[in-house]
C-alpha cells in the first residue's frame, strides 16, 4: 500500500473487530436479538457496517477517477491524516444519536438471511475491496481528494478511511453498552 497512513488505519479497524468479536463471543450474547426494542441487535449493527464500507467503495470507484488529476495537482500542499468522532460531536451536541441514512439502514429479517460469520465474512470482503481500491494510491495525493459529505467536514481520502475506524468503533462501544443496560434491567 502506498499509503502507511490508511493501512495504519486498516489494522486498526481490523483490530477492533477483533477485540469486538471476542468479547461478543466471550459475553454469550445472542447476535440476532436486540437487545433493547429500539437498538440494532450485533448482527444488524455488522449489516450497517457492511452497507457503510460498501457504500464509500461503491462512491470511491468513480469518485476518486474523477478527482485523481486534482490530487496530483496539489500532492505537495499540507493535509490533514486524522479525524475526530463525528457521532461523539452530534450526540452532545444534539442531545440525541445521529440516525442512519435510509440507504444504511439494515432490513430487519438481517438475522435470517446470515448467521453471524456470513456478515464477519462479509464485512472483511467489502473492506478488503476498498482496501484494493485505494492501495496504489499515494498518501500525498489522498490528503488532496476530499469527499463531499458535509456531516464529516470534507474527509480527505485518509480521514475517510480513520472515520470508517472511528464509525466501527462508536458502534461497538454502542452494542456493548446496550447489551449492558439489558442486563442491568
Amino acid at each position: 500500500m502506498d499509503s502507511k497512513q490508511i493501512q495504519a488505519y486498516f489494522k486498526l479497524i481490523e483490530n477492533q473487530r477483533y477485540d469486538f468479536y471476542n468479547t461478543i463471543a466471550e459475553s454469550g450474547v445472542d447476535p440476532q436479538n436486540r437487545p433493547l426494542p429500539d437498538k440494532w441487535s450485533v448482527n444488524e449493527t455488522i449489516y450497517h457496517l457492511v452497507l457503510m464500507v460498501r457504500l464509500v467503495r461503491r462512491f470511491s470507484s468513480f469518485y476518486l477517477p474523477i478527482m485523481l488529476p486534482y490530487g496530483k495537482l496539489r500532492k505537495n500542499r499540507p493535509y490533514k491524516i486524522a479525524t475526530y468522532n463525528i457521532y461523539e460531536e452530534f450526540t452532545q451536541n444534539k442531545k440525541k444519536s445521529m440516525n442512519a441514512p435510509f440507504v444504511l439502514t439494515p432490513p430487519k429479517n438481517i438475522h435470517q438471511k446470515k448467521d453471524l460469520k456470513e456478515l464477519q465474512q462479509l464485512l472483511n470482503f467489502e473492506t478488503d475491496k476498498l482496501k484494493n481500491k485505494l492501495s496504489k494510491l499515494d498518501e500525498r495525493v489522498a490528503g488532496q481528494i476530499r469527499y463531499p459529505d458535509p456531516i464529516a467536514n470534507y474527509p480527505n481520502v485518509v480521514q475517510s478511511v480513520h472515520l470508517l475506524a472511528i464509525h466501527e468503533q462508536h458502534h461497538f462501544d454502542l452494542t456493548l453498552n446496550y447489551e449492558l443496560q439489558k442486563n442491568i434491567e
